[in-house]
């Protein structure tokens, strides 16, 4: 009957279902046949009022309003996730405070944080966790972490804060043969030759801000490499695959034998590359509200 809660248990049930796209697997991630599982979806189609699964095919599929159903339930069950583990906190106080971070801001904002005497002397034990700004969205969501350290831009959540934390300018990487014959480098230089590149999934508003200021040199610039992250970036350019713009912040820190870091002359002039944290509202008095209250009070 359309209006009626469904139970926990068949919504879990449903998004595995969206996940495997297959009734024996999901029923069988339940503890329950195929038979029982299609059962449970059948009741919560007649629950919600509408058909949330196409059966029509080899593989089950959402259908349109399954789209709109599983988002919500998925945001729904993480902050049901999260609720149980805030109450376990306040029950049992821990000192552990998880912490998400992409990859390139554990070599800068992460470690500025963990060297800050405000944070050491409040004897937090971190769980650092790397993770991608979407991963770190579904970790905040399910209480994983307390707080999660990304690059823009920032993702979509409800009651989600963030505050910048880190601003940094760009370097020239280049090989070290390179590097002999100059001094410093200049983005009309850096455009006409290969270039090594992050890859735009993990920081979209930085790598399209570094192709347009490449662009408007007049040159193409040639995307000869990727990497996931700008430590990958600086060891394809020390095998010598092309050269790169990196964060200053990132590349000072991140020594690679066969790269080296040289001031780029347009540095004032392009955009920052940009660390913000973000978290969730904690439970006063919370040793996590704690953790963010500092975060919060630190000069960028």
């Amino acid at each position: 009957m359309a209006g009626d809660i469904p139970d926990l248990g068949t919504m879990r049930l449903a998004l595995t279902l969206a996940d495997a796209g297959d009734l024996s697997v999901a029923g069988k991630a339940a503890g329950v046949g195929r038979r029982t599982a299609a059962a449970r979806i059948a009741q919560l189609e007649r629950q919600t009022g509408a058909v949330l699964f196409d059966h029509s095919g080899k593989r089950v599929r959402l259908t349109a309003a399954g789209e709109a159903f599983i988002g919500e339930a998925r945001l729904a069950l993480a902050a049901l996730d999260r609720a149980e583990r805030l109450a376990r906190e306040v029950a049992e106080p821990s000192d552990i405070i998880g912490i998400g971070a992409i990859p390139d801001a554990l070599v800068s904002v992460c470690r500025d944080l963990l060297d800050d005497p405000v944070w050491r002397d409040e004897g937090f034990a971190v769980r650092l966790h790397p993770l991608s700004r979407e991963d770190q969205t579904q970790a905040l969501a399910e209480g994983r972490i307390a707080l999660g350290f990304v690059a823009a831009p920032l993702p979509v959540l409800p009651r989600l804060s963030s505050r910048l934390v880190a601003t940094s300018k760009w370097s020239a990487v280049v090989p070290d043969a390179e590097a002999r014959l100059r001094k410093t480098a200049s983005l009309s230089n850096l455009a006409r030759k290969p270039l090594v590149m992050l890859d735009r999934v993990a920081a979209p508003l930085a790598v399209d801000g570094v192709i347009a200021a490449l662009g408007a040199t007049g040159a193409r610039p040639a995307i000869a490499q990727e990497a996931p992250d700008w430590t990958g970036v600086m060891a394809l350019v020390a095998l010598g695959l092309g050269s790169a713009l990196v964060p200053s912040a990132v590349a000072k820190r991140v020594a690679v034998q066969g790269a080296t870091v040289m001031p780029l002359v347009e540095a004032e002039d392009l955009p920052p590359w940009t660390i913000s944290a973000i978290w969730l509202p904690q439970p006063t008095g919370a040793r996590a509200a704690r953790a963010i209250q500092i975060v919060r009070a630190r000069p960028d």
